[in-house]
Order: C-alpha cells, then structure tokens, then sequence
C-alpha cells in the first residue's frame, strides 16, 4: 500500500507556498497589532478613570466626565488652583498630540444660613448647584454645599445641553453625602 507524500506543513495534499506562508504571518502581525491597539486604548481609559476619580475625590463619575466635551480617550488631572479638580483632555492640533484644560469642580461648605431652597445656577460656561442641608447638627454645622462644575475650553457656552447641570448635580448629592448633609435637590436642567 502506497502512502501519499506529506508537505511540509503536515496535510496531505497542496504543498504550502511562500504566498501562503507569508499571508499567514501578515495576518498574525495583524491580529498581534489589532489586540495590542485594544488594550491599549483600554488601558489608556481605566487610567483616566481612576486619574478622574482621584483627582475629583470621587465626586464625578469618570464615563460621563469623559464623555463630556467630545472625543478623546486619555485624561489627567492639572494642577486644581482654587478648584477642587481640573481635568484636561487629549486633543490634537496641527497634527501634535497636546493636553487642554476641559473640566473643572469647585467645592464650597457654608456654615452660614443660606436664603431660599437648593436650586441650580447657570452660567455661561458653568452650572452651580446649592445643597441645602436638611439638618446642619448632623453635619458638623454644614448648612449648605455649593459645586460648581464649569468648561474650561475658550467656547462660550456650557457644552452639551444638561450634561453639565448633571454632573453638577451629581458631585453636589456625593458631596451632601460625605459631608453627612441630607438635602433633596431638584432635577437637573436639560439646557
């Protein structure tokens, strides 16, 4: 009984050629490449994420700070000033990858009576948001908290319509809650 020849690769049949052996590898380096590109603009991401949550004491969520202000994967935290935290973004510009100022949070604790009930304050590239607390005894004298998250970009409005009266909204109810200040805020503007 005869035995058929083996090509090199071990199949019975066609013998491999260069071109099949060279597409192999081409597709090989493809998939190395494509993989190594996903992890790291994954790893690239959850590096922003707990920068953002760091830098912010966990006031903002990092997914809808990121999303906030348009693209862009990667996030670091500038020195904040008078700000609890200022965010910049990767942008490119004239083909030069460059870090900008984006996000800002401010914090403020009042111990002093405040007039009127929570509310939110628009401005023009910021939203302000006043927690009045419900029981100052049980905050350490707090009687209000006022977050204010702005743009830093040089545009003249405050970005997306709501996203950033959400934010505000959402580091002022984490900040109430660390201070001990139980306080009911009204939902946030959609413009």
């Amino acid at each position: 009984m005869r035995r058929s020849a083996r090509t090199p690769a071990g199949r019975v049949g066609q013998p491999v050629t260069r071109g099949k052996a060279l597409l192999s590898v081409v597709i090989a380096a493809g998939l190395a490449l494509g993989g190594w590109a996903l992890y790291d603009a994954y790893r690239t991401r959850e590096d922003s994420r707990a920068e953002i949550t760091e830098a912010c004491q966990g006031l903002v969520d990092p997914d809808a700070v990121m999303r906030f202000g348009g693209s862009g994967n990667k996030v670091d935290a500038d020195s904040a000033g008078q700000h609890l935290c200022v965010l910049r973004r990767e942008v490119t510009f004239e083909g030069q990858e460059e870090m900008h100022p984006y996000f800002s949070l401010t914090v403020a604790a009042s111990n002093d009576a405040e007039p009127g009930e929570s509310r939110f304050d628009l401005g023009v590239r910021s939203v302000a948001v006043t927690a009045k607390c419900a029981d100052p005894v049980k905050s350490g004298g707090v009687t209000s908290l006022r977050v204010t998250a702005a743009t830093e970009y040089d545009r003249a409005d405050r970005g997306e319509p709501g996203t950033l009266a959400a934010l505000a909204r959402g580091a002022a109810l984490r900040a109430a809650a660390k201070a001990g200040c139980e306080t009911a805020l009204p939902r946030a503007p959609k413009d």
